[in-house]
């Protein structure tokens, strides 16, 4: 019986023996996948443009004051305004299978999994670890147009020459992956604008300390309008999450446990549940573990970060391009391999920050000078 290709795109399927039809196992890189969650459920569209641009009032016209009757006034004017601009980033992968696959396979009486599943499942696992990878990364340079603005890029560390600046609005240097640094983060040089740095602070262990460390750094991120000021921004009803490495998660279980004096004899592991969602809350956030954090190192010195990141989804915005996110074609063939069909899936996105000092913070080991 012959087969046009058509027919043949209809007809995918694998045999193996003796196994339920469509049922497989997938051994999955990550846990959660947390950046591919955000990304579908917290991202924001955007529908065009050559890059994605924001404006930021970064300081007021300082013509405030009180004054006496008779007083005389001298007005004047000047530019407050500052342009956010992020590029475009495209991503993409594909998958294959060739027209002889499905000749073996479609006329087969035994349970089968559905060849084009398989291809698209590998290809997209694929997609998924580049996503998580780089949301956790800065570009590669300060000229790096590649790569996703990550979570590290508008959430930094403090130098490793400010011993005395320990906790406060001292993040202010990008550390790029091939090891060098940048104070422009965006289009605005937090060199010459001291407002658009954000939040960090060093710590040495999971203690009281730190715990005061946290409480303060939530008071001081928390930045809301005068009663007689309609808040200008496009504030989201997003929540904000925490996200560290599992060693300092467990750690921060084991501090809260010591803490709890409710928990009994049978109960080994306290009151504190590894469930599938946030492992612990700290000020009623989820605390939630990135495999990607393991083992971080600082790009410039090599110092082992063990980071705490806080991150506001109201202000940190993982944006998708509309009509061009995640868009599969058809299936294609090629005169050099005119018996393969591939798929390809594409889209284009990127992490935009519309104000560094409430988009969160970063607690961090100190960094070696």
């Amino acid at each position: 019986m012959a087969y046009d290709a058509s027919q043949l795109l209809d007809l995918v399927a694998e045999t193996l023996n003796d196994l339920p039809k469509q049922v497989f196992e997938v051994l999955w890189t990550d846990q959660d996948y947390e950046a591919c969650r955000i990304y579908q459920q917290d991202r924001m569209v955007i529908d065009g443009g050559k890059q994605i641009e924001r404006h930021v009032m970064l300081d007021h016209n300082g013509m405030a004051r009180y004054r006496r009757y008779y007083d005389t006034d001298d007005p004047s004017v000047g530019d407050h305004m500052d342009a956010i601009t992020v590029p475009w980033t495209q991503l993409t992968t594909n998958y294959s299978w060739d027209e002889l696959e499905i000749k073996h396979q479609m006329n087969s009486a035994k349970g089968f999994i559905d060849l084009m599943k398989t291809k698209r499942i590998a290809g997209l696992w694929a997609l998924a670890d580049l996503i998580e990878d780089r949301f956790w990364k800065t570009p590669n340079s300060s000229t790096d147009k590649l790569y996703p603005y990550g979570v590290p890029y508008y959430l930094n560390m403090i130098n490793a020459d400010e011993a005395t600046n320990t906790e406060g609005f001292y993040g202010g240097t990008i550390r790029y992956q091939n090891a060098s640094t940048g104070t422009a983060c965006a289009g605005i040089d937090t060199a010459s604008v001291e407002k658009w740095k954000n939040y960090a602070a060093v710590y040495t262990n999971i203690d009281n300390t730190l715990m005061k460390q946290l409480r303060v750094a939530f008071m001081k991120t928390r930045f809301k309008a005068p009663l007689f000021i309609n808040d200008p921004s496009d504030v989201r009803g997003m929540q904000k999450r925490m996200y560290a490495d599992s060693d300092t998660i467990a750690e921060l279980m084991d501090f809260a446990d010591a803490k709890d004096d409710n928990h009994s004899g049978k109960d080994v592991l306290g009151r504190m549940i590894v469930n599938d969602g946030a492992t612990c809350l700290i000020n009623r956030l989820p605390l939630v573990w990135v495999p990607q954090l393991e083992g971080d190192t600082d790009p410039e010195t090599g110092d082992t970060t063990s980071p705490i990141y806080c991150v506001d989804f109201k202000y940190f915005r993982p944006v998708i391009h509309d009509g061009y996110w995640m868009r599969e074609t058809k299936p294609m063939t090629d005169k050099g391999q005119h018996t393969v069909y591939t798929v390809f899936l594409d889209g284009a996105h990127q992490n935009l920050c519309t104000n560094r000092r409430r988009a969160g913070f970063v607690f961090h080991k100190a960094l070696a000078a």
